[in-house]
């Protein structure tokens, strides 16, 4: 069945009167009618920016929390719609309408309980809200409770509910409770309704192909796709039918089409892969199997189908490996006893083969299977064609959300000292005032690697060279010599420079730390020669309880050289947070995440709001397993400005 989209009513975001805002000035005027506009046009990273300086001009306006939760929800960051609700009840505990998006949040968030207390409040606020009665509806949906569904959506529609989602809601109970017309009767009504709902075509061609009238089935999946060429449901589900019809060609030209839009979706290959193999693509099946396990290290299908195929194809060693890691993740799995049991005796393994037999055997009693139903031979692929059961999203498109597109996950990269001019939106700044040893007030430090240009670089050569023969701060100029030196790759030069500003003021910070940063710089350049790059990614298991750390082989430029250059950094400026920030980085490269995250929570406690050590620490956090503080962490940076947190958020935080 499709995913039901939770609606908040967008006339809230005119309706409040905004009543805290009349007397504010003529700046959060701007803001607040700004971030309306940009909600109304599904502008909504741009909304967020507005309303935090909204909020920062006056955090007791409870309808500006509410409005960056909506916001936030649109984005599918959840954590952080439910704390903006929460706000806005907080300080205005008396609005329907805001229990009822925070019960939309919570019932995504599987927080059942929650939202329907969420519901009960809001319903003795106003009985008459058939909104209320709606998402009830479709919670019991979702929790299979389809009799109470019924009487909730029966509850909507006799309160005048003019949404066809409560028709599409209550068809789809009919159809699992087997009423199989009245089912039709509703999702047709949905249609007349508002003949552009895709869902209600879904699922009467769902509840056809249930029925195994796959051309009735297709007529409606055709419809949505007509209506949009790009809608995964559609093209997904009629995907299944194909198959289903014997229609090999066509079904793969929609598992294709998916994948293109969605490349992270394990669902389509999945769903290719046993189409493969029923083509008897068995190669094919197996690439595709690979990306499913890449994209979700704990299917166990995935490996155990794997391994069948490998055994087809006389892959013994890698048949094997798939069914140890099967049974690792699950014991139980008798089928895959027998699997191993049969490849172990192809290896003339015969003692090992004996005992995954006997397991087999033992847990087929257990089980009540017979003998007979273990063998590969009557293994049916195509009964394990997946249907939708969990978040499915269109990527790449030209209507898909921005937290459903394509993007490569890794670290924000490290702070450098920037010698140009830049916005404040590309630079970020660091009081030195009344810190001893530094040669000016202000330092600029950036991320965005791009405004370090070789023409900025020769400049800074020519007015350091100055600075030096006149003989003035000579300290701060050998650094900035060297800075520059390092921004054209002239890393000897650069490091000859750091050692004459280190010698001539041993208390000054910033030799230590950019010397750090350019090593850091080289040790990469080296790694990617040699076609040896460690990007952090996330795995989707914790790391082994001895982790490993990884060290570069040159004697002079190792990750070890880093670190104790930011720790010189830090002993004399312990207040520098773009040092423990950097060496978060470093620790990340060398696998010490516990240290990197140690040092990413000083940096944030010593800079509040420091979104991007908030984001950074957010996927280590995730990397080790803690999924819940990392996307706590993500909903802040994402707040804060980096985007690109929502998008990491939409694969990892909801599953």
């Amino acid at each position: 069945m499709p995913k039901l989209y939770p609606t908040l009513v967008i006339w809230l975001i005119t309706a409040f009167l905004l009543t805290g805002i009349t007397a504010s000035p003529q700046a959060m005027n701007t803001y607040v009618r700004d971030a309306q506009n940009e909600l109304r046009a599904g502008q909504f990273v741009e909304a967020l920016k507005n309303l935090n300086l909204a909020i920062q001009g006056d955090p007791q306006v409870p309808e500006l929390y509410y409005l960056r939760g909506y916001a936030k929800f649109s984005l599918d960051d959840y954590i952080g719609a439910e704390q903006d609700f929460s706000k806005s009840i907080t300080l205005f505990p008396y609005l329907p309408d805001v229990y009822v998006s925070r019960a939309q949040v919570r019932s995504q968030m599987q927080n059942y309980n929650g939202a329907i207390e969420d519901l009960s409040v809001a319903s003795k606020l106003d009985s008459t809200n058939s909104e209320i009665f709606l998402t009830l509806g479709r919670i019991k949906l979702f929790l299979k409770k389809y009799y109470a569904c019924l009487n909730d959506c029966n509850r909507a529609i006799k309160l005048k509910c003019e949404n066809e989602t409560v028709y599409v809601i209550r068809g789809a109970a009919e159809m699992e409770i087997d009423r199989f017309d009245a089912a039709v009767e509703d999702l047709k009504k949905a249609i007349q309704i508002n003949p552009a709902n895709l869902f209600a075509y879904i699922q009467l061609g769902t509840g056809w192909t249930n029925k195994s009238v796959y051309d009735s089935a297709l007529v409606y999946f055709n419809k949505a796709v007509e209506l949009d060429s790009n809608n995964i449901f559609a093209l997904f589900d009629r995907s299944i039918t194909l198959i289903k019809k014997k229609d090999n060609t066509a079904a793969l030209a929609d598992l294709g089409k998916i994948i293109r839009l969605s490349p992270y979706n394990s669902y389509a290959y999945f769903n290719r892969a046993i189409l493969y193999n029923d083509m008897n693509d068995r190669k094919s099946a197996i690439a595709d199997f690979d990306k499913v396990i890449k994209l979700n290290p704990k299917n166990i299908v995935s490996y155990y189908y794997r391994g069948l195929m490998k055994m087809q194809e006389n892959n013994l060693k890698g048949a094997l490996e798939d069914m140890d890691k099967t049974i690792e993740l699950l014991p139980d799995y008798t089928d895959a006893w027998y699997a191993r049991y049969e490849i172990k005796l192809k290896l003339k393994d015969l003692s090992g083969a004996q005992k995954d037999y006997k397991a087999a055997m033992d847990l087929a009693k257990k089980n009540n299977m017979s003998a007979d139903s273990l063998t590969m031979k009557k293994k049916d692929f195509l009964q394990s064609l997946v249907k939708l059961s969990g978040d499915f999203e269109e990527m790449n498109t030209g209507n898909s959300k921005f937290q459903n597109q394509s993007v490569d996950i890794q670290l924000i990269p490290m702070f450098k000292l920037f010698q140009g001019k830049a916005g404040y939106d590309v630079i970020e700044l660091y009081d030195t005032y009344h810190k001893g040893h530094y040669c000016t007030g202000i330092l600029s430090l950036t991320v965005n690697i791009y405004l370090i240009t070789d023409s900025l670089c020769n400049k800074q050569l020519e007015v350091q060279n100055e600075r030096i023969v006149k003989g003035a701060e000579t300290s701060d100029a050998y650094l900035q010599r060297g800075v520059a030196y390092s921004g054209l790759k002239r890393y000897n030069d650069a490091f000859s420079d750091y050692a004459a500003a280190e010698e001539l003021d041993t208390l000054y910070a910033l030799p230590y730390f950019c010397r750090a940063v350019t090593r850091y710089d080289l040790i990469q350049l080296i790694h990617k020669l040699d076609n040896y790059d460690q990007q952090i990614t996330i795995a989707a298991s914790k790391p082994k309880a001895k982790e490993q750390y990884t060290t570069t082989t040159e004697i002079e430029h190792t990750y070890d050289a880093v670190v104790c250059d930011f720790e010189s950094a830090i002993r004399i400026d312990p207040g520098f947070f773009f040092a423990y920030y950097d060496r978060g980085i470093v620790y990340c490269k060398m696998g010490n995440y516990h240290r990197a995250l140690e040092d990413f929570t000083k940096a944030i406690s010593l800079r509040k709001n420091f979104a991007e050590a908030l984001f950074n620490r957010g996927l280590v956090q995730i990397m080790i397993g803690d999924s819940q503080s990392g996307c706590e962490d993500l909903s802040r940076a994402g707040e804060l400005g980096i985007s690109e947190a929502y998008k990491v958020m939409k694969r990892y935080c909801y599953k």
